[in-house]
Parts: C-alpha cells; sequence; structure tokens
C-alpha cells in the first residue's frame, strides 16, 4: 500500500503523485473513465467541467472544458493513447484542441490492487524540465495536480 503523501515526486521533467484509495480498483477505474463521474471531481480547486465530446478508448478524444473559479473557460482536448481496463490509462495533452498548445504533456494513471483498496500513481511526463517549470509558473500545475487527486479522494469516499 502506498503510504499518502499529499507531496509530488519532481524529477525533471516528471511530477508523479502516489496515493492509495479504499475502494476497489474496478471503481477507481471507472471514475476516471466515465464523463459522468469526471464532471463531479475532474480539476483543481474551485473548478467545474463541461464535456463537449468522449471517445474513451485507445486513440479516441476527449474534447471538455474547465471553468476556472476566476470565470475563465480552459478548453483542453486529450487523446487516449493506451487503455487496460482497470490497470491504466494513458492520455496526451493536445492543448486546447484549436491549435493552441500552450501546454503539452503525457500521463500515466496507474491503478494497482492493494488489499482491498487501490494504489493510483499518476505521473505527468513535460518535453523538458523548462517546460515543466514554465507550465507550473503559468498555471501553478503541480499544486494543481495535487488538488486534482485530493478532489479524486472526495469524490470516491461518496461512492463508498
Amino acid at each position: 500500500m502506498i503510504k499518502n503523501n499529499n507531496e509530488p515526486i519532481i524529477q525533471d521533467n516528471r511530477v508523479v503523485y502516489n496515493r492509495y484509495f479504499d475502494v476497489p480498483i474496478d471503481l477507481a477505474f471507472e471514475v476516471w473513465s466515465s464523463h459522468e463521474h469526471l464532471s463531479e471531481w475532474w480539476g483543481p480547486d474551485g473548478f467545474t467541467l463541461t464535456t463537449k465530446s468522449m471517445d474513451f478508448s485507445n486513440g479516441g478524444i476527449w474534447d471538455f472544458i474547465m471553468h476556472g473559479p476566476d470565470g475563465h473557460d480552459y478548453k483542453n482536448k486529450i487523446q487516449f493513447t493506451d487503455i487496460k481496463k482497470p490497470h491504466y490509462i494513458y492520455y496526451k495533452h493536445l492543448g486546447d484542441g484549436e491549435g493552441a498548445k500552450d501546454v503539452d504533456f503525457l500521463s500515466k494513471i496507474i491503478f494497482e490492487e492493494a488489499g482491498e483498496g487501490t494504489n493510483l500513481i499518476m505521473e505527468q511526463i513535460f518535453p523538458s524540465k523548462e517546460e515543466l517549470e514554465r507550465v507550473n509558473e503559468k498555471y501553478g500545475a503541480i499544486e494543481g495536480g495535487k488538488q486534482h487527486i485530493a478532489n479524486l479522494g472526495k469524490y470516491l469516499k461518496t461512492l463508498k
């Protein structure tokens, strides 16, 4: 079982978040793969989510808007590159889906059975250390990732 520590591991161009959730692996995977679930927890504190379309399959696209607490809308597009239920979801962030690629990274979401619960490993891989630093400075990406995982935990508690 992963010891819950809200501090990510930062190595060069990678950020890794580790968290244990007291839910079965199938449920942990499901809340990452259904837009109905995602709309309940996705994103940092204060954000809400609108899914425009979602094709949860290898090569499929998820087109969505994150509505910030400041009233700003952040368009996002993700391409799922490799999915193996219930073990992992890999995806590439494609920017806003309209040509602007201000944020470009790969994510690996790994689910591991741990007794009756699930270890979750979320790894974000940026093209370079400098790009990670830029995105973190501009958008608060590392703190946002911590809040993202915490919001997942809060949502999972409501499903138990």
